[in-house]
């Protein structure tokens, strides 16, 4: 095992071990909360291209608002779990330009862990993500590694 004196070495060491073991080699660097929630948001619509499921027409922000609010009201880390590997959710289309689909419900394929490389599933690595504070007290926040399984967002955080 190496020794490192500065985190960024360690972190530096981390990207290119994971991408080394099949992780994707492009690294989304300082992207904010917003960045991250639309590469998933452009994840959700390369992964649903399907004239049953998004067709040509992307999820617009009032979509994307209603999935994240599915995802806040699970709360427990095995619910979220059970929400990641269901493989599959429902959202109702509101984008105007989808006639066909248009206020009605339509299921996403979110994730599937037996599809990784092979498949839609992908790993991707963000570095230095940026965090904009909650309350005004407090400082705004980076993180030094995170991993982003698609839309998964398991995260260390340090305080800069």
């Amino acid at each position: 095992m190496d020794d490192f004196n500065k985190e960024s070495d360690f972190e530096a060491a981390l990207i290119t071990a994971l991408q080394r073991y099949g992780w994707e080699k492009d690294v989304l660097k300082n992207p904010t909360e917003q960045d991250l929630l639309q590469n998933w948001a452009n994840i959700l619509f390369e992964n649903n291209r399907d004239i049953d499921r998004l067709g040509d027409y992307p999820l617009i922000q009032e979509e994307m608002e209603d999935l994240l609010e599915q995802i806040r009201r699970l709360r427990t880390p095995l619910k979220l779990d059970g929400f990641i590997n269901g493989k599959t959710v429902s959202i109702t289309r509101k984008n105007p330009d989808d006639t066909l689909h248009y206020g009605k419900e339509v299921s996403l394929k979110i994730y599937d862990r037996m599809e990784i490389a092979a498949g839609q599933s992908r790993y991707q690595i963000v570095q230095q993500p940026r965090f904009v504070r909650r309350e005004k007290v407090l400082q705004d926040n980076r993180g030094y590694s995170m991993i982003n399984i698609c839309f998964e967002l398991r995260l260390t955080r340090w305080k800069s």
